[in-house]
């Protein structure tokens, strides 16, 4: 029963997830909810079937992978968690404005096994 409904549901389920990440990163919380609830209602009213209540969390997020996530620095509020989703299935580089350090410290943890090297701007090879 529950994976027929979950495959009816995959096309507005997705829906939303694909608009989250293509388009809500840049954003607050609170925008970022407005437009989830903004695209629901739309799905509601053109009668596409979905899940109640979903999000990009609900539709992308890997639990383990989360974990990882966390043990490699990356915080674990909601905020954070959407935008590690977002860095991991977007298909450009995301620009990160990272005061606190915390997507700086995650990436180089995340990305240390896949042979990342950090390189800066005042080194002579640059």
């Amino acid at each position: 029963l529950s994976l027929s409904v979950d495959l009816t549901n995959v096309v507005g389920d997705v829906v939303v997830a694909a608009g989250a990440v293509a388009y809500a990163g840049p954003f607050t919380p609170l925008f970022r909810h407005d437009l989830n609830d903004s695209w629901t209602k739309n799905m509601v009213n053109e009668k596409m079937p979905h899940t109640a209540h979903v999000n990009l969390t609900k539709v992308l997020a890997d639990p383990v992978k989360i974990r990882e996530w966390n043990i490699h620095g990356l915080p674990s509020d909601t905020v954070s968690i959407e935008n590690g989703i977002i860095v991991s299935k977007a298909r450009r580089w995301p620009l990160m404005i990272d005061p606190q350090g915390q997507a700086n410290k995650w990436l180089k943890n995340t990305e240390k096994e896949h042979g990342l090297d950090i390189i800066k701007l005042s080194e002579k090879d640059f």
